[in-house]
């Protein structure tokens, strides 16, 4: 008769087993941080210095349409993905364009 216990403790104890866990952990981690960089919300200052922008040059840009935002009451709320994950570019107060 096979003793399923041991047989899966051994099976756990292996290499195999250990890399299986250690990848489907990281791939939670990542999914996991992904969905929280999704849902963050970003105030104007905080944009602006991760655009590279100042806060002038981001509340024109979200003006003209050019940067993604959301409005919490009368503050402007810009979401971190949209901000890094856009396909087009952006001007900067300095000259050069960022992704957005």
């Amino acid at each position: 008769m096979i003793d399923l216990t041991s047989e899966l403790t051994a099976w756990l104890r292996s290499t195999d087993a250990r890399n299986l866990m250690k990848e489907i952990v990281a791939e939670a981690i990542q999914t996991e941080i992904r969905s929280a960089l999704d849902d963050e919300l970003l105030d104007v200052e905080s944009a602006a210095a991760l655009l590279d922008m100042t806060e002038g040059a981001l509340r024109k840009a979200v003006e003209r349409g050019h940067v993604p935002c959301q409005r919490v009451g009368s503050r402007l709320r810009f979401r971190r993905m949209d901000l890094l994950g856009g396909s087009q570019r952006a001007p900067t107060a300095r000259g050069r364009t960022v992704a957005r």
